[in-house]
């Protein structure tokens, strides 16, 4: 949550803007709901330490009450260590923000995790606290592609951060736990970003939270516009919160995953020889659950809608939905990816009772009973509902 440094980026190894996604997950997160019983700050966007006032801050401008806890400085060692004596160093990873998530799995006998940077501490806790951190109820967090996926946005190559900022961490939490498991992956975090000039005229606004996530962002902005970066920008750790709130906006089926190891932080944007891979047709491995898209148009314009309004803004519609291609594409025919189009008339999500839709039941007009921007998918009683009306199966 580095929301508002200047410089620091990649545990201040780099001079350049730290992200602000951090700060907009939380505040998704608290604006529907979601009981937050503490943040604990990692290393990774910034140094631990000062990321820690920055998050502070965050949480003081959104009304919050709860803890602040600093976390892991610096990430796992590439292979476990100990000395020539044989003294075993795994316990030396842990910090109070490893033990103020083992002291609240105890006292509420059971937590999910979201980790929106890189699993660290998660890691740290599952090794020294075995016991508690069987109380995970299960841990949603931001990682990982379909195989052969290529990092890119609006032409500018990025990379894996959560991950190559730590790769041994990731790798002990899929490899040595059985803890439930949902990796939002970039394939979805990158899709519908958020206008840079909508993110700009927060500070401008009337409203104290709305103005304060504007200022804070600035200078992420002013870089990204140095950089031609693009005409928006995706708020990554978004969509892991969302998940959250709304895990029926998203497309997301069992997976098993393929980890390639590394130094931590030595890969470079547009680098692969670095990646954590999750698809169905990996099966060497435990099965987990990979996000990778919205379930259709609407969906992806509430989930942008509900970030602008969780920060003070104005929030957006389902017609303004922006996706990284060459440009902003505002039509009902409108692609992902290169593996499709998410939404047409002619295509339906899959959902565990069937498709979302079919040629028989399009998504009605505004003449229709139906034709409302709030829908969900058909529950396993066959029907579910809206303010518009039933839905059939």
């Amino acid at each position: 949550m580095s929301m508002g440094l200047t410089t620091g980026a990649r545990n201040g190894m780099s001079t350049s803007v730290p992200d602000i996604d951090d700060s907009y997950a939380l505040a998704l997160a608290l604006a529907h709901g979601v009981d937050v019983r503490g943040v604990v700050v990692t290393m990774g966007n910034s140094m631990a330490e000062s990321t820690v006032v920055t998050a502070q801050a965050t949480v003081d401008a959104l009304g919050a009450d709860i803890p602040v806890v600093q976390g892991a400085e610096v990430w796992l060692p590439v292979e476990a260590q100990q000395t020539t004596g044989g003294a075993d160093l795994t316990n030396t990873c842990v910090n109070d923000g490893v033990r103020f998530m083992a002291d609240q799995l105890r006292e509420t006998g059971g937590l999910t995790i979201l980790a929106i940077g890189p699993l660290t501490d998660v890691a740290c806790l599952t090794m020294n606290f075995p016991e508690e951190a069987a109380l995970i109820s299960r841990i949603v967090a931001l990682v990982g592609s379909k195989p052969t996926t290529v990092f890119e946005i609006f032409g500018t190559p990025l990379v894996d951060f959560n991950y190559i900022m730590d790769p041994r961490a990731e790798q002990i939490v899929l490899d040595e736990t059985t803890i439930p498991f949902t990796a939002i992956t970039f394939d979805l975090s990158s899709l519908a970003p958020i206008p840079i000039p909508e993110l700009e005229r927060l500070a401008t606004s009337t409203d104290p939270l709305a103005r304060f996530y504007g200022e804070s962002s600035m200078p992420r902005l002013e870089m990204l516009k140095d950089i031609d970066f693009g005409p928006a920008y995706p708020i990554f750790d978004a969509a892991a919160a969302w998940h959250l709130i709304r895990p029926q906006d998203q497309v997301c089926q069992q997976a098993g995953y393929r980890l390639k190891t590394g130094s931590p932080a030595t890969a470079e944007a547009g680098e692969t020889d670095i990646y954590d891979w999750f698809s169905p047709e990996i099966t060497e491995t435990r099965q987990v659950t990979s996000c990778t898209g919205f379930t259709s148009r609407q969906a992806a314009g509430r989930y942008q809608h509900a970030i602008l309004q969780a920060v003070g803004g104005d929030g957006w519609t389902d017609r303004d939905v922006l996706l990284n291609e060459e440009g902003p594409l505002r039509t009902d025919e409108w692609s992902a990816s290169t593996a499709g189009p998410l939404w047409t008339e002619d295509w339906a999500a899959p959902t565990d009772t069937g498709p979302l839709w079919t040629e028989d039941w399009t998504l009605p007009t505004e003449e229709g009973l139906l034709g409302t921007e709030e829908w969900a998918l058909p529950t396993e009683e066959g029907t579910t509902w809206d303010e518009g009306g039933v839905v059939p199966e």
